[in-house]
């Protein structure tokens, strides 16, 4: 069964597959906001365009969450012959078939995988050194990524750099996916459906391959317009030239001129760069005193804050790395053109990654990762700890039909039922790293009006952001959203209290929440630092606890005005006097005796008891960073 594309070469998508196809250099597509199906006929139309330019059988390869160097570069495996064993090449080193690598999420992608598309993307020669292995081949690989706009702050800058092509993804029509796959999968396996190219787009497909156009001097310089020269970014100048090139040679035009470049740049979404003296000359539309002016928005980039690092988590999806094949029936998928963004949003967007993501995180204090941390996939098992044991019967039945062939008649009739287990199919958990490391932040925002807090607080979460530690943040007399609604003249219960919220990254959106709280009316600081105390104790002495060093930061003046015992009923009883500070005290001398803590105070230097905060660095056995005024810090400015 075959199903037509029934798109033409002046679709952008379809016409920007074909580019990639004709130009070795443009093999690396990402395609932003498409769907697994959309990003599937993306991946199989490519295919069919690579099979009319290069006359080779084209192969389809998918990469996920689970791949290991093993199943990338190549391993040994057994063999049931003389020899024990055999090299059998990974994924990504065969010279045999052209393959189209296909990455349906970009952010999902296992860190050995990163690597690898790192190293090949865009070389022409590629070296291995494995396991007594030594090759030299050239890459005969095209990348088809998927990834959606808002994540693209989660992945590397390195790997975004490799993807030369950048397309938006088809739409989906459909509102009823499930039918759909429903459909798809209760098709008879005996059926064979592949991609088949329009008649009229496979003709001028062809006639492409046979024009050779000449660049000029205007087209060479068109596309430096679309680029700052400031950035030096030359990759994006050169994949532009060579999309200029291609959708030239598509055409049938001779010369690339800057029309041509413009028409490039126009189907990947990119925007011309007006100078300043370009500026001067556009005309200034006139504004009558019945239409308002609009507003201008600065949207002013503040490098040295790390709050604007901060963005939703995606959950992870786990996907196993499997032989695709190239026949797929999508007659019932209806599509829409795709619409056009910004074809570099990584420039614009927040960063969500975390500092060195194409690398694991140094392990300071243990010299081996415990089976702790989340599972992201699944390997070969080394040591009969942390098994996976559903991979485990799947890679058995794999061998089942050759392993019964080898055994003696009466040996197998009698395992019959049974399956036949190797140590060879024992698979173990891959799991994430666990953070070695917690930061620890108790924050009075009483009194941060009159202070400079976040460039002194600064340096820390940049420690914990690099070091990816975990983050506990501790709330004292933040305002709750629900009394500033109804103004309640009482002093509510919740308020008596301080809150903590404890997340695995500094890069949770609930951090950046808390930090940016309003402040309330009670200073409940006593039980912050208690709630603090059972923290780091739970953290450093816990049993199963993977914490070796704690950072504690306090900011506060020292005027804790809530008891401890007031914010444990949530009643509090007149006069208070000192005793909420006091608490405070007794409590910081508690945490002085915990080992493997550094704790930090932060002095925001008060008017009145300026001596508060020195008496609570003393009872905590802290350092004391001063921070600046208000005031002087805009002076200084």
């Amino acid at each position: 069964m075959v199903t037509n594309i029934a798109l033409t070469l002046r679709d952008r998508l379809l016409r920007g597959l074909a580019c990639a196809a004709l130009n070795p250099g443009l093999r690396s597509v990402l395609i932003f906001d498409a769907t697994p199906i959309s990003l599937r006929i993306a991946a199989d139309t490519t295919a069919q365009f690579l099979r009319l330019a290069t006359r080779r059988n084209v192969a389809l390869v998918t990469l996920g969450a689970a791949e290991t160097d093993d199943d990338l570069w190549g391993r040994f495996t057994l063999k049931f012959q003389n020899e024990p064993f055999e090299w059998q090449s990974g994924l990504l080193t065969s010279e045999d078939d052209l393959r189209v690598v296909v990455i349906p999420d970009l952010t999902q992608l296992s860190l050995s995988a990163a690597r690898a598309c790192v190293a090949l993307m865009g070389t022409e020669v590629a070296h291995l050194e494995r396991q007594g292995q030594h090759q030299v081949w050239k890459p005969n690989l095209c990348w088809i990524a998927g990834c959606a706009t808002e994540n693209v702050g989660m992945v590397s800058p390195h790997l975004l750099d490799r993807f030369a092509l950048r397309l938006s993804g088809l739409v989906e029509q459909s509102s009823d996916r499930t039918n759909a796959i429903l459909t798809w999968l209760d098709q008879s396996s005996t059926e064979s459906s592949q991609i088949s190219l329009l008649p009229e787009v496979q003709a001028q497909f062809e006639a492409a391959l046979q024009c050779y156009p000449t660049v000029t001097e205007a087209g060479r310089d068109r596309v430096l317009d679309y680029f700052d020269a400031l950035e030096g970014l030359m990759r994006r100048e050169i994949a532009l030239m060579r999309l200029a090139i291609a959708t030239t040679k598509l055409d049938g035009i001779a010369q690339v001129g800057a029309r041509q470049v413009d028409l490039a740049a126009e189907m990947i979404g990119l925007q011309e760069i007006v100078g300043p003296s370009e500026m001067s000359t556009l005309p200034v539309p006139e504004i009558t005193e019945s239409e308002p002016q609009p507003e201008i928005e600065e949207d002013v980039a503040e490098l040295s804050s790390t709050f604007d690092l901060v963005k939703n988590e995606t959950e992870s999806t786990i996907q196993e790395s499997v032989y695709q094949s190239d026949n797929v029936d999508f007659a019932e998928q209806p599509f829409t053109l795709p619409v056009l963004i910004q074809p570099y949003p990584e420039d614009i967007e927040p960063v969500q990654r975390e500092a060195a993501s194409l690398q694991l995180p140094v392990r300071r204090f243990q010299s081996a990762a415990k089976a702790r941390g989340i599972a992201v996939g699944t390997e070969p098992a080394t040591t009969p700890h942390d098994l996976a044991w559903v991979d485990t019967l799947l890679e058995a039945a794999k061998w089942q039909k050759i392993r019964r062939d080898l055994q003696p008649l009466e040996s197998a009739k009698r395992l019959s039922p049974a399956l036949i287990l190797s140590l060879t199919d024992l698979r173990k958990y891959r799991r994430a790293s666990v953070a070695e490391q917690m930061l620890v932040l108790v924050m009075d925002h009483t009194c941060l009006r009159d202070c400079n807090w976040r460039e002194t607080l600064l340096p820390y979460l940049t420690w914990a952001y690099v070091e990816r530690t975990s983050v506990c943040l501790v709330q004292v007399g933040a305002a709750l959203s629900d009394l500033q609604a109804t103004k309640l003249a009482q002093i509510h219960p919740e308020e008596l209290r301080a809150s903590k919220t404890i997340e695995r990254s500094i890069l949770v959106p609930r951090i950046n929440a808390g930090l940016e709280s309003e402040r309330g009316r009670a200073t409940p600081l006593a039980h912050g630092l208690d709630l603090a105390l059972h923290t780091l104790r739970h953290a450093l002495q816990h049993g199963r606890s993977t914490i070796q060093q704690a950072v504690l930061i306090v900011i506060s003046d020292g005027r804790g005005n809530v008891p401890l015992a007031a914010s444990r009923t949530g009643k509090i009883t007149a006069p208070v006097n000192r005793q909420g500070v006091e608490d405070a005290l007794q409590v910081a001398q508690a945490i002085r005796g915990l080992d493997r803590v550094k704790a930090i105070v932060l002095d925001p230097q008060p008017r009145q008891y300026p001596d508060l905060p020195l008496e609570l660095a003393k009872a905590l056995g802290a350092k004391v960073v001063k921070i600046p005024p208000l005031e002087t810090w805009e002076v200084d400015s």
